[in-house]
Parts: C-alpha cells; structure tokens; sequence
C-alpha cells in the first residue's frame, strides 16, 4: 500500500510592516510521513515531542481527517518538526499544510495544484502570510483576490540574504498576541507602515541595505506586541543598531526576532560574533529569559511530497 511523505518549510510573517500580508519561507521544516496500514499509530520527535498528543487529535492528523475522514485512522504516522511551537515561526501553518496535503494524497492519491491547499490554509489560519510561504516557498505578498479566496504573488528575494532568528525560550500564542492589538490606528501609524513596503520590496530587490533596514519599520502590531515579553523590545532595539543585520522585525505573532544578514559577512557558526546579537540576548537574559540565535536560509521550494519507498 503507498505511503507519502509531505514536507513544509518554517516561515516568518510581517517582515515589519506587512501585516498578515508578507511571509518568507526558511529551511527547518515539519516533515510527516504517512504509511497505510491496519494499525493506527503515531511517533511525533522534535518540536512538540512530549507535548502534542499521539492520537488523532494531533493537528496534522486532524487536519488530515477533515479531507480523507476515516482513512487516516488506517495508517502509521511519523511527525518530526524542527520548528519551535509558538514562537512565531509558522508552526501552525506547516502542521496545517501537511495534514491538508496528507489528506488530499489519502483520499486521491495525488496533488494537482497547490493553490486548492493554499486557499484552504488560508481560510484556516485566518490570513495568507504564512500559508503562502510555506506552500510556496520564497517571499510572498497573500492578499484577498474575491470574495471567500486569496491570492499570492512571489516578490523577489536575493540569494545572498539569509535570516537571523533570535528565538526566546518563552511560548506566545497568536491568540494572546492578536487580543493586545486595538481595532483602530491613527492615520500617520497606516501611512507609516504604507510607505515602508515599497522601501523594503525594493531594497531586498536591488540589494539597498539602507531601503531594507527601512522598510522593516512596524507602527500596527510591534508596539502592542513587544511589551508582552520582557527585554523583547530592547532586545530588538539592539538587532535594528548592528551595522551587520540589516532590519529587524518581530517574526509573526513573536517571540522570535528576525534580521537578514549577509552570510558572507558572518564567520562560519559564529553569531555571537555579532556584537548587536550578543547585545539582544544580554537583555532578554537580564529578565531571565534565554535564547537561542540561528542562521537560517530561505526555502524557495515551500510544499514538497513524495511517494515513500
């Protein structure tokens, strides 16, 4: 009986000032590995091992269900994840998206097009950002293109930029960080985040380090988003001051912060040479809140599955 394997790329959203319309897909990926077979079971490692449940409530399982019902019941389950759980890096999104396509494999056996799995993602994770990065892969704008469907449109991204991400050792939920947000914003905060997009396309377009770092400016969500971890504003503050990162944004909902850097600027494994990095972690670790700082690349490929050997 055929098995398939489905793997999905991590993401950051915002980038800033895109707001549930910009997403970057990165390279820790969720991976599932479907088998059909007699006996039900599911191995979860990696993120969420010990904390997600190891039945069919588990979202990509769940998921799954929602499009092939009783069939998913009739299989093993392999989930690996190296992406952290709510900390802003699209977890939720790359569960979702593997369940939505192990399900279209169980049930049809195949995956025409992608964009029937973006638009259910979309409808599922309330906004396009993240589904459209981990679906596709690259920088994506997700925008409304009629009523009840979404649409997306790749944006250029340099192949010499990667991602730093500075991720603290503290869980926040999109839920607790969408309650701090006001329902209205003054007229200058709107203009604001307007003009800093056309700055950072353009900038991670022509390679304009000046235009990236500011075109990363936030005025809509950072300011309500930051005070809800401690040293998290700071933290940024010191990323946007480094000469070698260039912008800085809460990634998604956060805790994560993000920065692209020029890897070529970077000693091989070495971020804490990075006086601002260093600087970013002190002040988290002053509210005794620890981190970790990774250098991740972009996944231009999003989506991907294969028949199991």
């Amino acid at each position: 009986m055929p098995g398939w394997k489905v793997t999905v790329p991590a993401s950051s959203a915002n980038l800033g000032p895109g707001f549930d319309v910009l997403g970057l897909a990165l390279d820790a990926h969720l991976t599932v590995e479907c088998e059909q077979d007699q006996v039900f079971s599911v191995e979860v490692s990696g993120a969420g091992e010990g904390q997600v449940p190891l039945d069919e409530s588990h979202l990509v399982i769940d998921t799954a269900r929602s499009i092939a019902s009783d069939a998913v019941l009739n299989c093993r389950w392999k989930i690996h994840s190296d992406i952290p759980m709510t900390r802003g890096l699209g977890s939720s999104a790359a569960a979702c998206g593997a369940g939505l396509a192990a399900g279209f494999l169980l049930r049809s056996g195949a995956i025409d097009d992608k964009t029937e799995i973006f638009q259910e993602l979309s409808r599922r994770e309330g906004h396009a950002d993240n589904a459209a990065a981990a679906i596709f892969g690259g920088l994506q704008a997700g925008f409304q293109s009629a009523e009840n469907a979404v649409g997306h449109l790749p944006l250029p991204f340099p192949q010499h930029l990667s991602v730093l991400a500075l991720i603290p050792a503290t869980e926040l939920s999109t839920a607790s960080a969408r309650e701090v947000l006001p329902n209205q914003h003054s007229t200058e905060a709107v203009s604001n985040n307007l003009a800093a997009i056309p700055c950072l396309i353009e900038g991670l377009h022509s390679g304009d380090i000046e235009n990236i770092s500011r075109g990363c400016k936030d005025h809509l969500h950072q300011p309500y988003r930051l005070p809800l971890v401690s040293g998290l504003k700071d933290a940024l503050l010191a990323l946007e001051a480094e000469p070698l990162l260039h912008g800085a944004w809460l990634s998604g909902a956060g805790p994560t912060l993000a920065s692209f850097l020029n890897s070529d600027d970077l000693i091989p494994g070495d971020l804490h040479s990075i006086s601002g990095v260093e600087q970013a972690m002190s002040h988290l670790a002053k509210h005794e809140i620890d981190s970790i700082a990774l250098n991740m690349q972009v996944d231009f490929e999003g989506m991907r599955w294969e028949v199991l050997p």
